[in-house]
């Protein structure tokens, strides 16, 4: 549908500025076409989907092969969905599938209009390579987000639906998750972390590490809390971590013992300074 211009072009009397430029904007507001302002993003474009980013949306142009496929996998994002849907307002349910580097879009119905996906974010997107250390604001304190997680293991992942935003799938006690930030300043930080725990599911052991390469500069252990389903969200204080010396760090989590099936969900972590 972006190329619908220009493999349908107009009768030679039509092409005037003025009037190309209104059919492209028709086009455009009837929610059919990519905008044109819209960057193409080749790093996650790939075999019958074309990529165009435009601040915090990207649109996923399909051709026929994907659309009778039902399916389309682009690589995983830093950044938190806040709806996916067709461009062209289509009643076919989008659902998506996530894994460690992936994403996967499926659906049941083809859509009635164009085959564009749009996937709307709460932040400008980003591939994890590009993705920057959580940085202090100016009262020393640090807050990491999900999506800026780097998940290592079988089943762990960054879940990015809008009612997830969360690291989650810690079912297996091997997997982990890191975080890179920086510390502008030595002294005591608390922890707290924006968990979930299903019903009956608290009470693993765990362990929060400070590590620079392979050296442990500060851990605290703690306890996951009950939170009566992984997606109900509560603020949990673990406790303290003492940074001797400034700098840029990797935060891990990693569980010790996993009391039934899962450790926890994760949405947030906030480190906080405390006062001397």
């Amino acid at each position: 549908m972006r190329n619908l211009l220009l493999s349908n072009p107009l009768p030679v009397f039509f092409r005037s500025p003025v009037i190309a430029s209104f059919c492209v904007m028709c086009a455009t507001v009837s929610g059919n076409i990519v905008p044109e302002g819209a960057k193409p993003w080749p790093e996650i474009s790939g075999d019958g989907v074309s990529a165009f980013v435009q601040g915090k949306n990207v649109w996923l142009e399909l051709d026929e092969s994907v659309i009778k496929a039902k399916r389309v996998t682009i690589p995983r994002l830093c950044a938190t969905l806040r709806s996916v849907e067709w461009a062209s307002d289509s009643e076919s349910e989008i659902r998506i599938k996530p894994v460690s580097t992936e994403w996967a879009f499926l659906w049941k119905e083809s859509p009635e209009g164009a085959a564009v996906i749009k996937l709307e974010f709460d932040t400008v997107p980003l591939l994890p390579a590009d993705c920057p250390a959580a940085a202090p604001v100016g009262d020393g304190s640090v807050l990491l987000h999900a999506y800026q997680a780097e998940t290592f293991g079988e089943k762990i992942l960054f879940e990015p639906q809008w009612y997830k935003n969360t690291v989650g799938y810690w079912v297996v006690p091997s997997d982990y998750a890191t975080w890179d930030l920086s510390i502008d300043e030595p002294g005591k930080f608390t922890v707290a972390v924006l968990q979930g725990c299903g019903e009956g599911q608290g009470g693993s052991d765990a362990l929060i590490s400070l590590r620079r390469g392979d050296a442990v500069k500060a851990e605290l252990s703690f306890q996951t809390v009950d939170t009566g389903h992984f997606q109900n969200f509560r603020w949990v204080h673990l406790g303290e971590l003492e940074v001797e010396n400034a700098g840029n760090f990797e935060l891990r989590i990693e569980a010790k013992k996993i009391a039934v099936k899962a450790l926890f969900d994760v949405r947030m972590i906030h480190l906080v300074r405390q006062a001397e």
